[in-house]
Parts: C-alpha cells; structure tokens; sequence
C-alpha cells in the first residue's frame, strides 16, 4: 500500500513520538523484501527512527503525530528534511482534540487548519495506532505502566466535534497498523487485555466495524 505512488500523509497515534533520524536510512524503489529486511536489521529495535526512515525511503511524506514523549534525538521541529533534500512536515501533538476541534471550520485551531491542509494535499493516508499510545506510567513506579480504561480511550481517540476531522483522515485511508507494544503494555498479557480494550474503540467506535 505505501509504495502504490505518491508518499502517503501518516496519521499516528503513539506514546512516543518515533521522529529520531535513521543512522541507516533506506533508498526509494527497493523491493518489500529489501526494506522488511533493513527495517529489521539496520534500523533501531526500539522504533523511535523508523518514521523518518520510511520517509527517506519515499513511502511516507508528511505525518500528523499524537504522541506525549519525546525520545532522545528526536525531531521536534514542524518539519524534516531527508537526506536527499526532501522537505517532509511534521504537525505533532499531545491530545486529539487540540487538533480535531472546530475542524474544518474558522473556529478551527491553528493545528487544525495545519492538519486540514495536509489532509487536502494527501492523496492516500496511512493510519497508525500503537497501543502504548493508551498507557501511562505509574507515579509509584515509573517502570509500571498503567492502561486507561475504555471510556478514557475514547475520550482520547474519539473527543466531541471530531468527526469532521476522522472524516476527513479515513475518506483518504487506505491502510491501518495496529501495534501490539507488549514492551510498553507490561507484557504479553497486559498488552492483550489492553488490546481487546482499545481495539473496541478503534474498530466499533472509529471504523464502525467488527473487530477483527
């Protein structure tokens, strides 16, 4: 999907924002087979670069990021320039609803009218959502995460007025990742009692569709 033409805009949702350049970028116009293989060998196993990386290799143009963390090195600026001379924007935000609100409208946020003109110049969107984007960490233990609960998510992902916004990012959308995190989650079963949770809310709520 994200090498059938013109770089797609990529919408995610995430607790970090994955914005590190690669130390190892791709080139354009490899095979699936070739980028499979670097994103597993060459790029970094904690995937705060491969954002930027799909980018340089021409699959992802611009991104409108949801996220709350930044990792070390990573780009905060509004937009990156590739390797190769590429301009690539970056609208980044911790909450939906800054974004979302008023979308469309004059009322609209300075963000939003951002994330609107992205969305009219995009020709095909790809949606992410990693599912530590729902957790927080503990104030006892920072090395324990806490998962939100289903009412929280959808606060979060689904805030009011925001239709017009996943409108306009789902009329384009032509892929979703769905990523499971159990690293961030607390582990394997953490992440699949989370996952059943959120996916609820992405499936039947957003996509208005069964869950897989």
């Amino acid at each position: 999907m994200a090498t059938g033409g013109k770089p797609a805009l990529l919408v995610t949702l995430d607790r970090h924002f994955d914005t590190v350049p690669p130390k190892a970028p791709p080139q354009p116009g490899w095979t699936i087979a070739q980028y499979d293989e670097h994103v597993r060998t060459r790029l970094d196993e904690r995937n705060v670069d491969h954002l930027l990386a799909a980018m340089e290799a021409g699959l992802v143009g611009d991104a409108i990021l949801f996220a709350r963390t930044h990792p070390v090195g990573s780009v905060q600026a509004q937009a990156w320039t590739d390797s190769r001379g590429g301009v690539h924007h970056l609208l980044a935000s911790s909450l939906v609803d800054p974004v979302a609100c008023d979308f469309g409208t004059e009322r609209a946020s300075p963000e939003g009218k951002r994330a609107r003109e992205l969305l009219r110049r995009a020709e095909r969107v790809l949606l992410d959502v990693d599912l530590d984007c729902f957790t927080s960490p503990s104030d006892a233990d920072p090395t324990t995460v806490v998962p939100w609960p289903e009412e929280v998510i959808t606060q979060h992902l689904l805030p009011r007025g925001s239709e017009a916004f996943w409108g306009a990012v789902l009329e384009k959308c032509v892929g979703l990742t769905f990523a499971r995190e159990p690293g961030h989650c607390g582990g394997l079963l953490a992440s699949g009692r989370l996952f059943e949770v959120a996916a609820r809310v992405v499936f039947e709520r957003l996509l208005r569709t069964d869950v897989p």
